[in-house]
């Protein structure tokens, strides 16, 4: 009887012990983290830190996690036996340490004030105490006198312990397992983005290409992210929007290229790029990986004149000169077959000298598998037209004609197919054409045009639109 009454004291204890406990997890005690970007400028942290917790209630400061935290998507387990450990109540504790901070904890308290004071050839330091009555600005009682925004050095007798110097969570936790178990986190937080940006280095005659995609990480987040499981997720994911995002100024603090390509998997209805390669993304920093490379991508090159038919005024003579356009299609058997996600492509081609030239860059939108890619580069020099609107004639109340002629000229030294595009709204129909027109869709009918060394060809049509 006197034995069972001793266990029974000794757990009371333990217990009462633990529920006036704080315990303090800093990332030092993290053993994995993993960090799975989305492309709506946020992403998904998990980490697993190593602790030992005792048995019964207490509380557990989770410190070192993103400042840009959504406190409300936060989900902790054991791995050790997740019914082993409940969470009662979590606080999000943002007012970090800084000079703002430290004196609204010392409002209507004491404060000592120093600052040197020339006395003859040297400096003399002089304190003085006063009493904080308010902050913004800083106004101060010393003694029978009260001085705004004080001149010194403020001198603190302690640090309050309310105050913290990194995000942190708080938990009320109660604890049944007795040993070192993993605590496993996992939270969204908003400013971590990626971006992809492309590279197609053309060959001489420009029918193939090499393509390489690189993918930069911007981390915003107020949080260290260090030998990172990274994963990027292509797609349109819908969140609802319920609190303000607070914003931070990333510096470019590091550029590094991983040499290893990710591997690729669908997940619902968008990609996931998955790194095997582990990587750490720095607070407030920029980096680099490599996303794909694939080489000998057969390319397309055409001229595109583009126009619009300007229904209810009369158009001038335009001066106009083509459109550089590469295309290629995303199949294996072009050497490609990824999904690629959208960014900006920056095409290069060498120059006599065998020198790198930048030849235009566009941007793609999200392209999957078996679809084409059409990059917009520049507008050709050597490929000129002039446009001139030929016919304006209305129609009572029922409608106008509008005529176009298009004279093209090619003034390179090889020959050319040149596409002319005419965009007409509303309700029309082509009553009159030197060429045979296709329409492309309801507002757009191209004439397709050879063109040899030097050649110049007019195309005519006459449009009529009903009111």
């Amino acid at each position: 009887m006197i034995r069972t009454l001793k266990i029974i004291i000794c757990c009371y204890f333990s217990v009462s012990l633990a529920a006036g406990q704080r315990i303090v997890v800093g990332d030092e005690q993290q053993v994995d983290v993993s960090v799975t970007i989305y492309n709506g400028n946020f992403a998904i942290i998990r980490e697993k830190r190593d602790v030992l917790l005792p048995i019964g209630e207490f509380e557990l400061e989770f410190r070192d996690v993103a400042r840009s935290i959504d406190p409300s998507s936060v989900l902790v387990i054991s791995a050790a036996d997740e019914r082993g450990l409940q969470v009662f109540e979590q606080s999000y504790r943002y007012d970090l340490l800084n000079k703002q901070t430290l004196l609204e904890r010392f409002l209507g308290r004491k404060l000592k004030y120093s600052r040197s004071v020339l006395e003859g050839t040297r400096y003399e330091k002089m304190l003085r105490e006063g009493v904080l009555l308010s902050i913004n600005p800083e106004i101060v009682r010393f003694g029978d006198e009260i001085e705004i925004e004080p001149e010194g050095i403020i001198s603190l007798a302690y640090l309050p312990d309310d105050l913290i110097t990194t995000p942190t969570l708080l938990w009320t936790m109660e604890n049944s397992v007795q040993d070192r178990q993993g605590l496993q986190i996992s939270y969204l937080t908003e400013n971590v983005s990626w971006q992809t940006d492309y590279i197609l280095t053309l060959n001489n005659d420009e029918s193939k290409a090499d393509l390489d995609g690189w993918v930069t990480l911007v981390n915003q987040s107020g949080a260290a992210y260090r030998n990172a499981k990274l994963k990027l997720v292509a797609g349109d994911v819908q969140r609802i929007r319920s609190r303000p995002v607070m914003a931070h100024r990333a510096t470019l603090e590091a550029q590094e290229f991983a040499a290893v390509v990710p591997g690729r998997q669908s997940f619902f209805e968008y990609h996931v790029y998955d790194f095997p390669r582990r990587t750490t993304l720095e607070a407030n920093s920029v980096k680099q990986v490599r996303l794909m490379a694939a080489k000998g991508i057969d390319i397309e090159k055409s001229y595109v004149l583009q126009n619009e038919v300007v229904l209810y005024q009369a158009q001038g003579m335009q001066n106009l000169k083509a459109d550089v356009i590469l295309a290629f299609r995303n199949t294996r058997k072009n050497n490609l077959n990824v999904p690629l996600p959208a960014g900006k492509v920056r095409v290069y081609k060498a120059d006599s000298e065998g020198i790198l030239q930048l030849a235009g860059e566009d941007r793609v939108q999200h392209t999957p598998v078996n679809s084409d890619i059409v990059i917009k580069v520049g507008r050709a020099f050597d490929v000129t037209a002039i446009r001139k609107q030929t016919e304006y004639r209305r129609l009572g109340n029922r409608g106008v004609e509008v005529g176009y002629s298009i004279t093209v000229k090619n003034h390179k030294d090889k020959a050319i197919e040149l596409v002319v595009k005419e965009k007409l709204n509303g309700d029309w129909i082509i009553i009159q054409e030197s060429h045979k027109g296709q329409k492309l869709d309801s507002a757009t009918v191209a004439y397709t045009l050879k063109l040899p060394k030097g050649a110049e060809q007019t195309v005519t049509y006459i449009a009529r639109f009903n009111h």
